[in-house]
């Protein structure tokens, strides 16, 4: 069971539309802007190799006897713990505690804004346990946890409004949120599809295999922010992708006002070199 694909976007509608870059007033294109914006989200997440957002998940590893096992991109494990197939028999029944191993690199710091994720897990040298070194073979090991590049919550100062049910309208009391954006109530990821009168959300319930629950009137709400290069760049993509469309999205395109010729292939340059820092070096 790894990490789906499921709706996210790296910059709201709002974010686009408010810089005046797009040049479009109303509400009439927000969904196809969305739309746009979650095509180019999905295509930082392919060209960095990872995803920048969180997602819950499960993955199996297998070690090679020695002290140092790769790992997805981790934020936090569930419980903060290993579990292994100790004799190989396909059961996993035998939990590591929490000072048995270590999480790589030390100060990577994945739900702070500069931070990175956890890449790797070591055998704590110092612990007192029987843990001593990851076991060779395929699938030895499960890890169920959050997994992604950062995890990084902003607090709007919002809350649900009235008893959320399981449906995908949903209210809250303040009028802050923007389609576009993934949002936290309890232990459940929302991802906004629009906001019909700025209270009222229509919404993708359950996002990144998390569980549809009942929430309960004023419970806090959370919105997920990224890293500013990775903001940046799914801003310049999706605009330049919107303004090409008056050119029925030509791989190439003349200025002549500058005499230039440009063309166009995939991500354009400036928008890889702001995700280049995050790009996933795969050996």
């Amino acid at each position: 069971k790894g990490c789906a694909n499921v709706p996210q976007s790296y910059v709201t509608v709002t974010v686009i539309k408010g810089t005046g870059a797009a040049n479009i007033d109303g509400t009439a294109f927000d969904t196809r802007l969305r739309q746009v914006a979650e095509a180019v989200s999905s295509e930082i997440d392919r060209y960095t190799g990872r995803f920048i957002q969180p997602r819950d998940g499960t993955f199996f590893y297998g070690g090679d006897g020695g002290t140092l096992l790769l790992i997805h991109d981790t934020i936090s494990l569930s419980g903060g713990t290993i579990v292994e197939d100790d004799n190989n028999d396909g059961t996993f029944d035998l939990n590591w505690a929490d000072d048995d191993f270590l999480f790589l690199p030390r100060n990577a710091e994945p739900t702070a804004e500069w931070g990175r994720p956890y890449t790797a897990l070591m055998v704590n040298p110092k612990s007192n346990g029987t843990q001593d070194a990851f076991l060779a073979g395929p699938e030895r090991y499960r890890l169920i946890g959050t997994f992604g590049y950062v995890s990084i919550l902003r607090d709007p100062a919002i809350n649900a409004s009235g008893s959320l049910g399981t449906g995908t309208a949903i209210l809250v009391d303040g009028t802050s949120l923007e389609p576009g954006q993934t949002i936290l109530i309890d232990t459940e990821r929302i991802y906004i599809r629009s906001v019909t009168t700025g209270t009222s959300l229509t919404v993708d319930r359950g996002v990144q295999n998390t569980v549809v629950g009942t929430h309960a009137s004023g419970t806090k709400v959370q919105y997920y922010d990224y890293p500013a290069p990775i903001k940046e760049a799914a801003f310049m993509q999706t605009v330049r992708l919107w303004q090409r469309r008056n050119s029925g999205f030509a791989s190439s395109v003349g200025l002549p006002e500058t005499g230039m010729f440009m063309t166009f292939r995939g991500l354009d340059d400036d928008v890889k070199l702001m995700l280049n820092p995050y790009r996933r070096i795969r050996v």
